[in-house]
Formats: structure tokens, sequence, C-alpha cells
């Protein structure tokens, strides 16, 4: 399943093209003049004017050119400021990401406002970048049980979501958790309605277990409904032992056959946790996965618990280590790290697959953005490669095997 068909089918975002707006917006939200924009344009750091480039694929049923990596949004309200917030998604947008993944429940709702207000600072055109935000599942504090049987819910949490960013439309909105009690019909029903009420331009869904993905597919090919283009599990070289977080989904390698099966190309695939939270960055040894304890989330152990699911989900045997070991190897033949390497693996699966990056660091970023760069050998990964890291088995040209890769 896995090719070069990410690389040589790709676009590249274009460098020179101009950030500004001078249209005055009509949401009712965010009503601005004429001089506005422009003159947040104008203070708008000069590196703007030529920004770096990455190579680009397209979500189905989404009008623009999307960058291969897609920056998470799920930490800006952990700054301390606007302002240094503000310096880390200019870096983003610098490097030529134009795609940024949001949600309602993200520092309940203060992710969505800053990034709104980044936009509105420095002059971003609506029509230059591709917002995604996720919503119809509740916070942390009730375990991120999903909402998406409530259709007057969903159009209340969309409303939220556009006002708190000061956007008109979505690009896409994504189903951030599933019900299975509620029927796939009732879903695509309701999120068809709101593509036609034209909050968003398209709809997906995130920690959807694959038969109701294929459920919700097969009705809305049946019936002409807006069906969902985009499914966000997680997506790693580094394969969780069970699902990360409750009530989500991961898609292991010898899955990703079914999945391509199922969505005949219409589905793009956005990958969280490619980084599988810094593992394939060097995080953790192999003796943070002996001992753990099992225990359950309560009011004041919140950091403990989330430590203790991932490394529950990462750490537990040696199967990523393993994994971690030969990218390392493969990425040092091509000269590339091994963040670049795992993100790489999610970007080379295929055309339509993006990894998204949640990091809070200038230079993480900097270092995490070169996968998505023209000429990148990490984005060119072969089928025998990424079947190398996965297995350490090296399938040669002709069905031959081996257990070393050829540089």
């Amino acid at each position: 399943a896995a090719s070069t068909a990410a690389a040589s089918t790709a676009t590249t975002t274009s460098p020179n093209s101009s950030t500004t707006s001078t249209s005055t917006s009509t949401c009712t939200t965010c009503t601005t003049s004429n001089a506005a924009p422009a003159a947040a344009a104008a203070a708008a750091p000069a590196r703007f004017r030529q920004r770096g480039e990455l190579i680009t694929g397209r979500i189905p049923g989404v009008d623009k050119a999307v960058s291969r990596i897609i920056y998470g949004t799920l930490f800006l309200h952990s700054f301390e400021s606007d302002e240094t917030c503000f310096e880390l998604l200019d870096s983003v947008w610098a490097a030529g990401c134009n795609a940024f993944d949001c949600a309602a429940i993200y520092g309940g709702g203060k992710c969505e406002e800053r990034m709104g207000r980044w936009m509105r600072s420095r002059g971003i055109a609506r029509a230059d970048v591709v917002i995604i935000s996720k919503g119809g599942c509740e916070g942390q504090d009730k375990l991120w049980a999903a909402t998406c049987s409530d259709a007057v819910k969903l159009r209340a949490d969309l409303d939220a979501s556009l006002a708190r960013l000061g956007v008109e439309y979505l690009d896409a909105y994504l189903l951030h958790r599933d019900d299975p009690s509620t029927p796939v019909e009732k879903v695509v029903d309701a999120m068809d309605g709101l593509v036609a009420s034209g909050g968003i331009r398209a709809w997906g869904v995130s920690n959807w277990q694959l038969p109701r993905l294929a459920a919700a597919l097969d009705y809305s090919r049946r019936w002409g409904k807006a069906g969902p283009v985009a499914d966000s599990p997680q997506n790693s070289l580094a394969e969780p032992s069970r699902a990360v977080w409750p009530n989500t989904s991961f898609l292991p390698a010898e899955r990703r056959p079914l999945w391509a099966e199922v969505t005949r190309g219409e589905v793009a695939m956005l990958g969280w946790e490619s980084l599988a939270k810094g593992f394939m960055c060097g995080r953790w040894t192999r003796a943070d996965g002996e001992g753990l304890a099992e225990f359950e989330l309560g009011e004041s152990n919140a950091a403990e618990w989330r430590d203790m699911q991932l490394r529950r989900a990462y750490c537990d045997g040696p199967l990523n280590f393993d994994r971690r070991d030969r990218a390392l190897e493969l990425g040092a033949q091509k000269g590339v790290s091994l963040a670049e390497m795992a993100l790489g693996y999610v970007i080379s699966q295929s055309a339509l697959s993006f990894a998204l990056v949640g990091t809070t660091s200038i230079s993480h970023w900097k270092e995490n953005v070169k996968a998505a760069q023209p000429g990148s050998p990490a984005n060119a990964l072969t089928a025998a490669e990424m079947a190398y890291m996965e297995t350490g088995a090296w399938r040669r040209a002709g069905g031959g095997h081996g257990t070393v890769p050829v540089a």
C-alpha cells in the first residue's frame, strides 16, 4: 500500500503569494473594515512575503492545496502571552505550512481564540489558510465522551468554533469521537446539513472504527449525501499496543490496505501523534515500559495518568523500540533525522496522507517541517523502506528478502 506516489504527485505551495487581504468580512463575529487587514499585514513579519515551500496534497471537498504537514493547535493555550504564541505561529506559516488542526475542546476553546487572533493580527487571508476543527465530544473531565448524536449541539459546537476563530466557515469539520450507539445515517444527515448550510466545506471523522467509517461512506454514496472526506486516527511508525486515549483509534500498518479499499481514494488520512508524543524523537527508553501500574484518572493525578497512558501505549514491549532503531539506521543513510523519518513514514503512505505536528518549540518545528520540504528523502520512502522499518525484513525488487537495506 505504501509507495512514492505521494512525492510524485505532490505540488508545492507558492512562497511568494501575498498573505494579505483587503476584503470586508461579513461574519457577525469578526466584521472589519477594508483597512484593518491591510494594516495588520503591514505590521506582519517581513518573512511572510517570502515563505518557504512544502509539498502539498488535497483533502477531497476542500478547494485548496493542503501542506502535507498540518500544524496541531492543541497547546496554543499554554503560552503565557499572545506574543510568544504568535512567534511560533509565525514560524509555522513562514515555513510554508498553510493548514491548522483545531478543536473545540483544546484549551477549553482558548486555542481556537488564539488562532483567530493570530490570523487577524497578521492579515492572513481566509482563502490562503486551511482551517480544520473538531467538535462533537466532551472534555477530559468526561473522558472525551461523544456527543455526535445531538444534531442541535453539533450546530451549536460549530457556531461556537466559528465565533472563536472569527471566520465564516471551516474547510473541514471533524467529529472528534464516535458514539457507536447512534445510527450512522443520523450522523451523516446532520453533517450533510452543516455542509449545505455553508458553515463547513467538508466533514470527516476522528477516532472512528473502520466499520463505522465504511457504513458512513456507503450511506452517503447511496443517497447522494455529503460523506466523510477525512479520517483522523493515530498514525505513526510507533504503533500503540492499545488505544492511547479513551475512545480513540489507531491505524496499524497491516490494516492500511483494508482502509484504502474501504475509502476508495475518497478520504484523506490525517494522522495524529505521528511522533508518538516524542517517542519518535528519542523520548523514553526500554526501561520506561517496565513495571507500569494501571490506575484511573482522578481529580489530582491528570499529569501522572497521561504519562502512564502514553508509556503503556508506546513502551509496552520491544516493537516500537526496534522500529525506532531501524528508522535511525535508515535515516543515517539518508542524512535525515529520526523525527523526519517518522513524519516521512506517514506522509509517504499515499498522496492522501498527512502528518499532524503539535510542538510548542520553534526549533523542534523547524526540524520537523523538513520532512515535508520538496526534495527531502523522508517524504519519498519506498514500500520496501517502510516495510523494513516496520518489520526488519528487506523486500528487494524481484521478491527476494534480506535483513539489511541497501543505501
